[in-house]
């Protein structure tokens, strides 16, 4: 029973911190104007499954070790994307995702031109546009998600690996 308690207390606190996470992704898009790429797009799409996947774990009263799983599984391709994404960003790797803007425009003179270039967004994946501690945040969701995962292979150790 006291096994039974210490993880369900991991899996609320495991639960709260992805929420805040999300949470401060779509504050940082909304309230502070930080568009976010697509790889951005596609790492807050596996937090959100994360999240998902925590708030079933709580809910189900007998703990299911396919939910342990799944939970492991999204946080390795968390930190896969989010890797990926860093690696763009120090120039280790070439996007194979396309993260420029999609309007096609033709410019026929050089005031289009600047008024095109000053009013579009960046979009590419290889300029962080904000960062805390000198890291990006996909930095941080490479390191964030990585104790994540070394924290849900300690807890759920035994249901995973039976």
């Amino acid at each position: 029973m006291d096994k039974f308690l210490k993880i369900n207390l991991f899996n609320k606190i495991l639960a709260i911190i992805v929420f805040a996470s999300v949470l401060f992704s779509f504050f940082l898009e909304f309230f502070l104007n930080l568009i976010p790429c697509k790889l951005c797009l596609y790492q807050r799409y596996l937090w959100l499954f994360l999240l998902l996947a925590c708030i079933i774990n709580l809910k189900q009263s007998s703990k299911s070790r396919y939910i342990e799983i799944i939970i492991t599984i999204t946080l390795c391709a968390i930190i896969t994307l989010s890797f990926y994404h860093s690696g763009i960003e120090f120039g280790f790797f070439n996007n194979i995702i396309s993260c420029t803007s999609e309007n096609n425009e033709t410019v026929n003179s050089i005031e289009e031109l600047d008024f095109l270039i000053r009013n579009t967004k960046n979009m590419d994946c290889a300029f962080p546009k904000f960062k805390i501690f000198n890291l990006s945040l996909s930095n941080l969701s490479f390191l964030f998600s990585t104790s994540l995962l070394l924290f849900c292979l300690k807890k759920y150790n035994r249901n995973i690996f039976k």
